[in-house]
């Protein structure tokens, strides 16, 4: 099944998935926004870039990519950042009205923070380190401070009378579609926090993973492991015990594994105790233990008879035996 966030919609229901599909809609209506400014604004060339960095964040998100959209969001928002406030502070843009040493040190400071989140980021998804809450502190800091001067470049305008130089500034915005332009700018980036938080503290926990592998489609082998070094190589997954994969194994590779009798899973079980989407299972390498997600009518439990809670995802240590849907379906958490 292809990891996308409309399968995800679809299958899994949960949190998660409405939260991701919510804030992907929020990026596609910031991209229609960023159209329309071009088009009010006499072809801007900053509402081109703001176009292109939400359909490239629309692409990555719509694929559950997360780690490679955080990083390309910060490194879009240091781009952007440069690009607009530098034309507008440091080459005294107005006589030099907004060239002063505190905005020029504020934006200095901006992207030195969205350096050091791209940077934290990149080895938190293609290394063995964590700096996931790192990431997300350093990038909400780069966010506030873009948002502050994106403030001061609108409210110096709007000081005192209208006329004069303030006068000139405010016309100038309305005619190079600014107002709406920079709505879906900050959408962006409330969007680019939400996400960020969501991966990181929130619902959207899966992306802690790192990225190799994350998407290796589910093999099903004999049960049986390599051995490496004289040892049997741990590889998470399920193993059959009882029902239709008796004697069969299947290995997480990184992802989520979705269980049920429906399509679209990626263990079809066709018995008439399991429910079309039945349950997720998930391995915490961080904490080394399974998560599953039950979403059933006729409920997941252990070989004992002790169920596990309904929609939410449950901790289960290595070794444990489910059940699912019935004690004719069991499986052996590797």
């Amino acid at each position: 099944m292809v990891d996308n966030i409309f399968s995800s919609l679809m299958y899994k229901k949960t949190t998660g998935a409405v939260l991701e599909f919510v804030l992907w809609c929020g990026v596609c209506f910031a991209a229609l926004m960023a159209m329309a400014a071009f088009a009010l604004g006499k072809g801007n060339v900053t509402w081109i870039l703001l176009m292109l960095f939400s359909i490239g964040l629309g692409v990555l998100m719509a694929f559950c990519l997360r780690g490679i959209a955080i990083i390309y969001s910060i490194c879009a928002f240091c781009v952007i950042n440069l690009l607009v406030h530098f034309s507008v502070f440091v080459n005294g843009y107005y006589g030099g009205k907004y060239s002063s040493p505190w905005n020029i040190l504020l934006l200095t400071l901006a992207l030195l923070l969205g350096i050091a989140a791209a940077a934290c980021a990149s080895i938190q998804f293609f290394s063995k380190l964590q700096l996931g809450r790192v990431t997300a502190v350093l990038a909400l800091c780069e966010s506030a401070l873009i948002m502050f001067l994106q403030v001061l470049i609108y409210a110096v305008g709007f000081l005192g009378d209208y006329s004069g130089e303030n006068m000139f500034h405010r016309r100038w915005l309305d005619e190079r579609g600014y107002w709406i332009g920079t709505l879906g700018y900050w959408i962006l980036l409330a969007v680019a926090c939400v996400y960020l938080c969501a991966i990181f503290w929130g619902p959207l926990e899966k992306a802690k993973s790192k990225l190799p592998g994350q998407a290796v489609p589910v093999r099903a082998v004999q049960a049986g492991g390599g051995v490496r070094g004289g040892q049997a190589a741990f590889h998470p997954g399920l193993q059959g015990l009882q029902g239709i994969y008796a004697g069969r194994a299947f290995y997480l590779q990184g992802r989520e594994l979705m269980m049920g009798s429906g399509e679209g899973v990626d263990i079809v079980i066709r018995d008439v105790y399991v429910s079309r989407i039945h349950c997720a299972v998930r391995f915490q390498a961080s904490m080394g233990y399974y998560e599953i997600l039950d979403q059933s009518k006729n409920g997941v439990f252990f070989a004992n008879g002790t169920p596990l809670p309904k929609g939410v995802y449950s901790p289960v240590q290595r070794g444990s035996v489910i059940c699912i849907g019935s004690g004719g379906q069991q499986f052996k958490l590797l």
